[in-house]
Formats: structure tokens, C-alpha cells, sequence
């Protein structure tokens, strides 16, 4: 009985979580909000993609420069630069291999 009132409060805190915003903001959405919502999307895949570009996982984990983390900089930069999603893809993956064979 236990599990299913776990399961069925976790459901409710994810809906409220995701109808409280949308109910209390009806009509237009402040301009700084919008602004400000602007960033999550790169905020989050940062925390995501860097880590393990940058962090060696194990007992104790330790930041590296390595064949990744140089990889995810050339991505990076061809991102920046073109905006393109393809040329980012292979560009880095074609610095990670050349680069893993001269490491």
C-alpha cells in the first residue's frame, strides 16, 4: 500500500509542479521573465555535457585535460561559429579521434 501512495504522491508534486507556473502566469509573460527563461536551456545542457568531458569519474574524482574535454572545445567553438548542429557533431568527433590516437 505504501508504494502506491509513494507513486501516486509523486505524481501529484510533478503535476503541481508543472500546472502551478502555467496557472499563475495566464496571459503574457514578463519580458525579464522570458529573458531569464532564455538561459535554461544552455545553463542545462552545460551541466550535463560538461562533467563528463571534464571530470573523471571513481574513487576520487579529479578534473582532466584531456582528449574529451579538447574535443568539446573545438565542438564548442564550431557551434558558436556556424550554429550548425551537424558541423558541430563532426567536428568533434573527428578532433576527439584524431586526438585520441595522438594521446
Amino acid at each position: 500500500m505504501s508504494i502506491w501512495l509513494t507513486i501516486l504522491g509523486m505524481a501529484l508534486v510533478t503535476v503541481a509542479v508543472r500546472a502551478i507556473p502555467l496557472l499563475a502566469m495566464r496571459g503574457e509573460m514578463p519580458v525579464w521573465l522570458g529573458r531569464w527563461l532564455g538561459y535554461v536551456p544552455v545553463a542545462v545542457f552545460t551541466a550535463l555535457a560538461l562533467r563528463p568531458l571534464a571530470v573523471t569519474s571513481g574513487d576520487a574524482p579529479h578534473l582532466m585535460a584531456g582528449a574529451p574535454l579538447a574535443a568539446g572545445v573545438v565542438g564548442g567553438l564550431v557551434a558558436w561559429r556556424t550554429g550548425n548542429t551537424l558541423a558541430t557533431i563532426i567536428a568533434g568527433m573527428a578532433a576527439y579521434w584524431v586526438l585520441r590516437v595522438l594521446m
